[in-house]
């Protein structure tokens, strides 16, 4: 009787639930003890908790969304591993697809710890704002929409999902202007089902005239956008203050995907970069450097160099034709964090394969049609423990 007072003691203690949920080492099981009672689903859904948790169990890939421009509904392609049975629930449950809404004008502009961000083509006078789809929600509706901004009717440069879990906002705008060398930014935030300006702030570019691309990545309160120039534009959101941060020595821009960001751990900022045959992945630590005169510190460095024609050699069998050497015969069409796996599109075939960095592996993922000639994005959607649980 007393070993059952002592169990029931540890059991109906906040304090110490708050401690042992996060230690649990598998998925399933941290599920099956939200589930267990209304004190303890509590427990779990904290956030506190479930930061805890996620550190200890890295995320898994589940699918990838193909984006073409505005001209074809967003298409979801499950990559299951086999390594992960797990997994294979949640690609039978969850929502992924966008088949219920009646328009192809639809852009998918991020996906991150488990949500889905989409919004639609300026050109087409719909009455729905942008909106979040979480696939993979336990019970209730899996997409909300969000209240459309009241301030502008222009389109925003780039709609971005928070990445920090400290930060309670639904989402960031950002829309750019630029004249002759002078670049202005407003940052709105939704915050609490309310639109508010975050910050406003320009930047006078040095040279010649800069394209600002739609490559947009947001990372620990900072906002980076590539160029047509050598440098990337970082604009601090506290600050609220540009900066710039060249390219590694040597790189140039060359077409809209022969560059592609990736955010890792650590505020550390990846960088891909396609040249020829060669595949070259660099990293640089942004808690490193200062903005204090518009310039940044730190150093580019190199973390891989991939052959091409090596790695994805085996696919000249569907077509590739190794000899031929055109500059751009592969894209970066993809990447995930921490620059764990990258997608590349052989544009002569149109094929798209996932390559996993560490281990060199390559698979085809992805065949476009042979009509289609649209530029193509990959998104990843990564399976993060613990799945979105029951709401209260």
């Amino acid at each position: 009787m007393e070993d059952d007072n002592s169990v029931s003691k540890v059991l109906t203690n906040d304090s110490l639930l708050g401690e042992i949920i996060p230690r649990l080492h598998c998925p399933t099981c941290y599920v099956r003890a939200a589930l267990a009672s209304k004190r303890w689903l509590c427990n779990a859904s904290t956030q506190a908790t479930i930061c805890s948790f996620r550190t200890q169990q890295s995320p898994h890939l589940l699918g990838i969304y193909v984006l073409c421009d505005f001209f074809s509904r967003p298409e979801f392609v499950p990559l299951p591993d086999a390594s992960m049975p797990e997994l294979k629930p949640a690609l039978l449950h969850g929502k992924f697809g966008f088949e219920d809404l009646d328009t192809f004008a639809l852009r998918v502009w991020g996906c991150r710890n488990g949500r889905v961000l989409y919004g639609f083509g300026p050109s087409f006078e719909l009455p729905l704002g942008p909106a979040v789809q979480t696939p993979l929600r336990c019970h209730g509706e899996t997409r909300a929409v969000l209240p459309r901004l009241p301030y502008t009717i222009c389109s925003p440069h780039a709609m971005l999902l928070p990445n920090d879990d400290d930060d309670d906002s639904s989402c960031y705008r950002v829309d750019i202007e630029q004249r002759d060398r002078m670049v202005y930014a407003k940052v709105y935030v939704l915050r609490a089902g309310s639109w508010s300006i975050h910050c406003s702030a320009s930047a006078d570019l040095a040279g010649s005239l800069v394209h600002i691309l739609q490559t947009t990545m947001l990372m620990r309160g900072t906002i980076y956008m590539f160029t047509t120039a050598r440098y990337i534009l970082a604009l601090d959101l506290t600050t609220t203050k540009f900066s710039t941060i060249d390219l590694p020595e040597g790189m140039q821009f060359e077409y809209s995907t022969n560059l592609a960001p990736c955010q890792g751990d650590d505020s550390t900022l990846y960088l891909f970069h396609v040249s020829g045959d060669e595949l070259t992945v660099w990293l640089r630590r942004m808690n490193d450097h200062s903005i204090g005169d518009g310039s940044s510190a730190g150093e580019w460095i190199l973390r891989d160099t991939i052959s091409l024609l090596e790695t994805c050699g085996h696919l000249a069998e569907q077509g590739w034709d190794l000899e031929d050497r055109c500059e751009d015969f592969v894209s970066v069409v993809g990447v995930g964090d921490n620059a764990e796996f990258v997608f590349l599109e052989l544009e002569q075939t149109g094929v798209i394969v996932y390559m996993h960095l560490k281990s060199r592996k390559v698979k085809k993922v992805y065949q476009r049609h042979p009509y289609n000639d649209f530029s193509i994005r990959v998104l990843p959607f990564m399976m993060v423990w613990p799945v979105v649980l029951p709401e209260l």
